[in-house]
């Protein structure tokens, strides 16, 4: 009969609750970031693309400035006994929210991050950034620009 008291133990190391909450939240967090980022990219798609108020008459908006983010407004009044005709150009950025950017951080290389910070995804009212009128002659329309609108 063995009476000895020596039992062996079970040590070996089990993941412990805590590492596997936290590596849960972090993993939360980072799905809830990528959603926000989503959510915030198709609400820039329609938030305000009406134009600034034209002061002249026949009026054409199309996209400008990089990737489209910008737009450009050209209004032609009538065309004189000359030839000529005044054009309004307004180059304007349409109200829109920001873009949301999310940066994860700590952790170790075999887990996930332990910290996300996100910043953006608030409203940017519309703003002007140019306005200018100016008298045009057939022979003289810049080259991006169309002749009279009318």
């Amino acid at each position: 009969m063995n009476t000895s008291t020596n039992t062996s133990h079970n040590t070996t190391n089990t993941t412990r609750p805590s590492n596997v909450l936290r590596r849960g939240v972090a993993g939360a967090l980072l799905a809830a970031a990528f959603a926000a980022t989503a959510a915030g990219w198709a609400a820039t798609a329609h938030a305000d693309d009406s134009p600034p108020v034209p002061t002249a008459g026949i009026c054409k908006t199309e996209l400008w400035g990089f990737l489209g983010s910008q737009r450009r407004t050209l209004c032609d009044g009538p065309i004189a006994k000359d030839g000529s005709w005044s054009r309004q150009r307004t180059i304007w950025v349409p109200a829109h929210f920001s873009t949301p950017i999310c940066t994860s951080y700590g952790g170790s290389s075999s887990s996930w991050a332990s910290h996300t910070s996100c910043t953006g995804g608030y409203f940017v009212n519309q703003h002007l950034v140019s306005d200018e009128t100016y008298p045009v002659r057939p022979d003289t329309v810049l080259p991006d620009e169309p002749g009279h609108l009318g």
